[in-house]
């Protein structure tokens, strides 16, 4: 049974109730985030230059909690430390996921779900949503109804987010708040 399929059957028996899945850990968890930052913030290609960004971008799909920290901190560093934390943690779990996501977009790709394409710098690919070969109504879904508002509030106030680079995104999301990141 393809992950896809599985994830989708997994997700009508818990239509009322969130997926309790450890992200960090479940590859098919991961799988269906990669592919709604595609989809959501991929502009309207439904492309993301440079497959760092998307460990970065998973982790705000995923938690209102830090969409309300851009919300709130525009224009200003975090004085809360509690959101400093919080981001903290967002930027540190998204490092340790890059690797997984480099693995699954290789598999995805292997799929027919996603397009990648080499740049200039190694072990770097832009990565392009192939829509029609997803299963119908995968991403329509009311499961992802909290990803969806995210990504709407994520892209108004960041607009611009799939076509920048890397460290801008890093810039943009975590140093102009006052948190200290390294770009690896």
């Amino acid at each position: 049974m393809s992950a896809l399929l599985h994830l989708m059957i997994m997700m009508r028996k818990s239509n009322n109730r969130r997926l309790n899945f450890i992200s960090g850990e479940d590859f098919y968890f991961l799988a269906y985030s990669i592919l709604l930052a595609l989809h959501l913030l991929g502009g309207t290609a439904r492309r993301i230059r440079d497959h760092r960004k998307i460990s970065f971008l998973v982790q705000f799909l995923a938690d209102d909690r830090l969409i309300g920290i851009i919300e709130r901190t525009a224009e200003k560093g975090v004085g809360n430390p509690v959101d400093r934390e919080l981001l903290f943690s967002s930027y540190t779990k998204a490092e340790l996921q890059k690797r997984e996501v480099f693995k699954i977009l290789f598999a995805l790709e292997k799929r027919g779900f996603v397009g990648l394409e080499r740049t200039d710098m190694a072990e770097v690919v832009d990565v392009t949503l192939i829509r029609d070969n997803l299963p119908k109504g995968f991403l329509e879904s009311e499961s992802f109804a909290k990803e969806k508002s995210n990504a709407a509030k994520l892209k108004k106030l960041l607009p611009r987010l799939a076509s920048s680079s890397f460290e801008a995104l890093i810039n943009r999301l975590y140093r102009e708040r006052g948190v200290k990141a390294w770009v690896s």
